[in-house]
């Protein structure tokens, strides 16, 4: 049980954790483009002919270009990421019974293997514009989390069974030794018990034999 939560809260401070990365450097890459352009524009009042206007114009598109394949590689890791984070979310779900089916969330829908694209067939909707597959994507996360919860519900539920279980049970056993430990006293003074009854009967016997004998002498006199 600890596992699944530990698994749980992984998984959440893993999407918060990419999601405030996303932003941070989105927010970096717009400043850094704005400093080179005011860089630039003041230093441009120092240069001379359309030469120079070509390389000012050259050199804020390539560094238009790397911010541009910098986004565009953030872009593809943040996809894989998402789609890993599905696959480890789908695989835990799936874990206690080992089963393929689709899990029914807390709000009734059944959730699939992976986000449906919205141009149908095999497309990953992980490869499509954002535009496209954000909604698809958004769904698909919401439905897994409240999967998560329940099944979190379901398995603190089933422990604090097992506890009450395990509790009655040890109850029980510590019962039954109390049982057999008054059966083997209850024996243990009953076989006291016979033994001085049988030595008790043992001199009365003596007796009764004595007062025979004397009486028979007396009647013979």
């Amino acid at each position: 049980m600890k596992k699944k939560e530990k698994e749980y809260i992984k998984l959440q401070e893993k999407l918060n954790q990419v999601l405030m990365e996303k932003k941070k450097e989105s927010s970096r890459s717009g400043m850094e483009i704005m400093n080179l352009l005011q860089k630039e524009g003041r230093q441009r009042g120092t240069w001379n002919g359309k030469k120079n206007d070509n390389d000012y114009y050259k050199m804020i598109v390539d560094a238009y270009e790397v911010k541009k394949q910098e986004l565009m590689q953030e872009n593809a890791d943040l996809r894989a990421l998402l789609r890993s984070m599905q696959m480890d979310m789908r695989e835990f779900l799936n874990a206690p019974n080992g089963s393929s089916q689709p899990t029914v969330a807390a709000n009734g829908r059944k959730e699939a293997g992976s986000p449906q694209s919205p141009l149908g067939g095999k497309t990953d909707v992980f490869d499509l514009p954002f535009h496209m597959a954000r909604d698809q994507i958004e769904e698909s996360l919401r439905t897994k989390m409240a999967s998560i919860k329940a099944r979190m519900t379901q398995l603190q539920d089933a422990q604090k069974g097992a506890e009450v279980t395990s509790e009655a049970t040890e109850r029980e056993l510590e019962l039954e030794a109390q049982l057999v430990e008054a059966r083997s006293i209850i024996q243990e003074q009953a076989s006291i018990m016979s033994k001085h009854f049988t030595k008790s009967d043992k001199p009365s016997g003596r007796r009764h034999s004595s007062l025979d004998s004397e009486r028979e002498a007396s009647a013979e006199v």
